[in-house]
C-alpha cells in the first residue's frame, strides 16, 4: 500500500515540475505581444545593399503594405507576434507598423552579459566577445531580446543596454 502511495505522490510531483516549465515556457515566449509590449529598443534592418523590407499594417505577410525600408535603417523595437517585430522609424517620412523580426540585428558591445532567459529566470551564460557583435533578433520580452548568431546561438540580452 505505502509504495502505491508513494507511486502516486511521485507522479503529482513530476506533473506539477512539467506543469511549472509549462509556465515559464509561456511566460518567455519572444514572439508574443502587441506593440508596446516590449521595451523600446533601437535596432537596424538586416538588408543587403539595394533591398528592401516591406513595413506592413498587420503582423501577417498579407496584410497592407504601408511602407519599405531600405539599407541600414535604424528603427525602435516595441514589440512582437508570430514572428513579426513592430517597429517605428524616426526619420522623414515616419513608418509605424511590422516587419519580420529576422531582418532586425542589433549590434553588442563586448563584454555584454548574453542569458538564458529574460529576467531574473534566466542564468548568465557567457559574455559577448568582439568578434561576435552582430545578433538577429528573434523577438521581444518587456524590455529583453531573444536574438541569435552563429556563435553563441539563441540568447537573451537585457535591451535596457544598447
Amino acid at each position: 500500500m505505502w509504495e502505491g502511495l508513494s507511486m502516486i505522490r511521485a507522479m503529482i510531483g513530476t506533473l506539477a515540475v512539467l506543469a511549472g516549465f509549462a509556465v515559464v515556457e509561456r511566460s518567455v515566449d519572444a514572439s508574443t505581444g502587441p506593440p508596446g509590449s516590449c521595451g523600446s529598443t533601437p535596432v537596424h534592418t538586416l538588408l543587403s545593399p539595394g533591398d528592401s523590407v516591406t513595413v506592413r499594417s498587420a503582423p501577417t505577410p498579407l496584410s497592407p503594405a504601408i511602407g519599405a525600408m531600405r539599407g541600414d535603417t535604424g528603427v525602435v523595437l516595441s514589440g512582437g507576434q508570430a514572428g513579426w517585430a513592430h517597429i517605428a522609424t524616426a526619420d522623414a517620412p515616419h513608418r509605424d507598423g511590422w516587419v519580420p523580426a529576422d531582418r532586425l540585428w542589433i549590434d553588442v558591445e563586448a563584454g555584454r552579459a548574453l542569458y538564458s532567459l529574460p529576467g531574473p529566470m534566466g542564468r548568465k551564460l557567457t559574455t559577448s566577445d568582439g568578434a561576435s557583435g552582430n545578433f538577429r533578433v528573434l523577438g521581444c520580452h518587456g524590455p529583453w531580446l531573444h536574438v541569435i548568431n552563429a556563435r553563441t546561438g539563441a540568447v537573451w540580452i537585457d535591451g535596457r543596454r544598447s
